[in-house]
């Protein structure tokens, strides 16, 4: 009887085990979505898919570029571990979705609309952002809901904006929450209630009806970091913006200087933090810490060898992975396009339709052009190109990426009536490639080397004297070359 029993007590532990280890494992799929539309007006035109990579440098991830089939129609899935703010952009529309993991969206196109020549001419157009209707829709539906909201709160803000901005107007402000409250009460969504508190409380920092205390106390203090959460993030912006130099005049911070600039200390600098009496949080210092250099680096008012060094520290010691994201990227974007830094990756679409990346490309120099087929100098610069792409194959991939909404099709014509054989990739439906390498006029260039790193940054044009340094940097590549193989040779006799 003794043994029956303690075998039965076995056979429920080793149950329960198994059954703890199966409900900790996430689910196959659990996280992912399907994002799906119909439009005849979308036929072969290209969908980028992004979502900002993090809120501390506003960086914009890739996470999907696609073409919609002949009837219009496109369907892809995505990965994603929590709700994200996606964008999908196609000539003038760009539409904004919360996705959620799990879910399946089925999505009500609107009728596509080609940007003009004007449009691609102007480095500061930008599409105007609208919520997708969801055909497949769940009660409650999150876009729905934030969409609503949006709309009523943008509206007071446009109408108050500046009574609220420059008179600290409080009166209507106050009742703001209120009527919210009751307005959404049949909302029982976390992220959108959370999005409708920090939208209110966003919108009282900006007439500075709370003090600073006050706010971080009410919701920042012992609260969860929601990274992913467009109105925590739009606050927490507003209300650490330019922190340290704030800090460092209190009792509390005036070593914050000090730590960051001479000691470099992660460590030192998170110990005057934590003299403020609302900063218990580890997690929430480290953020204020890694806004803060941003902040300093923007300015320029910090020195670029303190910060980096500091900034490698907290990537070694902090214990969240996100932190270290964002220390990459905060670096990334301060070194950004520097002559001897990695070239940003990308995937575009070539002429034959197909996926092409950066990454992939193995060459000695890679000859990155951007070019907008409606500028003065285009057709000279192709006919350069195309005699350089013959006269140097062997050393050099050039790779010409069409910029300019709704050139795509001229450009790929030319290349095809004049059998260009170098590298054409679709930049026209992808606007942000454009923001990451910074053109701002046609041609804009870059030399990179066999590693993608940018050797020239920019390069010449291809008709301003590109082909001098081309020549000069081929030159030093073989003498370097020889030298290598002479040092190998000598040490080989040697042994």
């Amino acid at each position: 009887m003794f043994g029956t029993k303690n075998m039965l007590i076995a056979h429920k532990i080793i149950f329960v085990a198994i059954f703890l280890i199966f409900i900790s494992q996430p689910a196959t799929g659990q996280n992912e979505i399907t994002i799906q539309g119909c439009n005849p007006t979308f036929s072969s035109k290209t969908i980028t898919i992004t979502a900002e990579k993090d809120f501390i440098t506003e960086t914009i991830d890739t996470l999907a570029v696609l073409k919609a089939n002949s009837e219009g129609c496109f369907k892809t899935k995505l990965k994603l571990n929590e709700i994200t703010k996606i964008t999908l952009t196609s000539g003038k529309l760009q539409g904004v979705l919360y996705a959620e993991p799990g879910r399946d969206y089925d999505l009500q196109l609107p009728n596509y609309e080609e940007l003009t020549i004007v449009d691609s001419l102007n480095p500061y157009f930008e599409t105007e952002a609208f919520f997708f209707r969801i055909k497949n829709y769940k009660i409650p539906e999150l876009n729905d809901a934030i969409a609503n909201f949006d709309a009523i709160f943008n509206a007071f803000i446009g109408e108050n904006f500046s009574k609220i901005y420059k008179l600290n107007y409080k009166a209507q402000t106050d009742t703001l929450k209120p009527f919210f409250d009751s307005l959404f009460s049949d909302i029982n969504h976390p992220f959108f209630n959370e999005y409708k508190n920090y939208s209110i409380a966003y919108l009282e920092a900006l007439a500075k009806i709370k003090g600073f205390n006050t706010t971080v106390k009410e919701f920042f203090r012992n609260k969860p970091i929601l990274y992913n959460n467009p109105a925590y993030t739009s606050l927490f912006t507003e209300i650490f913006k330019n922190f340290i130099p704030y800090y460092a005049d209190t009792k509390e911070g005036e070593q914050i200087i000090s730590d960051i600039i001479k000691a470099k200390s992660y460590r030192k600098a998170m110990a005057t933090l934590g003299n403020h009496p609302l900063f218990e949080s580890v997690e929430l210092r480290e953020l204020i810490l890694l806004k803060g250099i941003h902040d300093l680096l923007n300015e320029e008012s910090i020195p670029e060898s303190s910060s980096y060094q500091l900034l490698d520290s907290i990537k070694i010691l902090t214990q969240n992975p996100r932190h270290k994201l964002i220390v990459d990227e905060i670096k990334r974007k301060n070194q950004h396009l520097a002559e001897g830094t990695k070239a940003p990756d990308f995937q575009l679409l070539s002429i034959s339709g197909e996926k092409t990346s950066l990454k992939n490309i193995k060459a000695v120099l890679i000859y990155l052009t951007f070019i907008n087929i409606n500028s003065f100098t285009a057709q000279a610069d192709l006919e350069t190109l195309n005699i350089l792409s013959k006269k140097y194959k062997n050393q050099l991939h050039i790779i010409t990426i069409a910029v300019g909404y709704g050139t795509w099709n001229k450009i790929s014509e030319i290349f095809q009536q004049k059998n260009y054989e170098w590298t054409l990739l679709d930049g026209t439906t992808s606007p942000e490639i454009e923001k990451i390498y910074r053109v701002k006029a046609s041609p804009t260039c870059y030399l990179l080397d066999s590693n993608h790193r940018l050797k020239l940054s920019p390069a010449p044009g291809p008709n301003e004297y590109f082909e001098f340094y081309l020549i000069k940097i081929l030159r030093e590549m073989r003498i370097e070359e020889l030298r290598r193989s002479k040092k190998t040779e000598s040490e080989d006799q040697r042994q």
